[in-house]
């Protein structure tokens, strides 16, 4: 059993230095197909650096805002973010990724919690998106429990392992959110769970 001082995580701004640290995480086959598309097997930390260095650029205004959950003593736990972001439209993308070991710990949605605030109040977005590979229960029992619906499905979209998966892609509306949100704090709120904030807020 974890202490309660382990689920005490803190979310700051992702930079490519960051990448020297969440590498190794990208080295595991499995999970390198279960969430990226793009990335058959796995690449080192000089290929993640120059990739990542498009999503992390400057834009104004933004188009994407990344974030690393890290526990107290400074070692990453998860990344998640907004990205493609539009703000005509109101709406962006969700990508989320948690470290082996964190998982299981609640993080995918406290994170994921952190940042439709961020999208619903702060950039005023009117929707996010997300998507997953269609044997990811993970991923489909965080986001049904926060409200997403399952919008489409792209038919055999993902190749993996000789065979050929759906892309489910799922969102939510801020008026979703707005509905869903009291009784989702009021989980992440429980004893065991954990305890998310952005650099300069007291955990919650």
């Amino acid at each position: 059993m974890k202490s309660e001082e382990e689920f005490s995580v803190m979310l700051k701004p992702m930079g490519l230095d960051d990448l020297d640290q969440i590498s190794p995480w990208f080295w595991n086959v499995n999970d390198v197909a279960m969430f990226d598309r793009t990335l058959p097997l796995p690449v080192n930390a000089d290929f993640l650096r120059e990739s990542w260095r498009v999503a992390l650029s400057y834009a104004d205004p933004p188009r994407a805002y990344w974030f690393v959950a890290a526990r107290s003593d400074g070692k990453p736990l998860g990344v998640g973010g907004l990205q493609a972001i539009n703000y005509i439209h109101g709406d962006a993308v969700l990508p989320m990724f948690i470290s082996d070991e964190a998982r299981g710990m609640g993080l995918a949605t406290a994170i994921t919690c952190r940042m439709l605030d961020m999208a619903f109040d702060r950039l005023r977005l009117h929707r996010v998106t997300t998507f997953y590979r269609a044997d990811n229960d993970a991923s489909q029992h965080v986001l049904t429990k926060l409200g997403f619906s399952e919008e489409g499905r792209q038919r055999e979209g993902w190749f993996v392992d000789g065979a050929r998966l759906d892309i489910v892609h799922s969102g939510i509306l801020a008026s979703d959110w707005r509905e869903r949100r009291a009784e989702v704090m009021d989980m992440l709120g429980s004893p065991g769970k954990v305890r998310l904030a952005f650099m300069g807020e007291s955990n919650v």
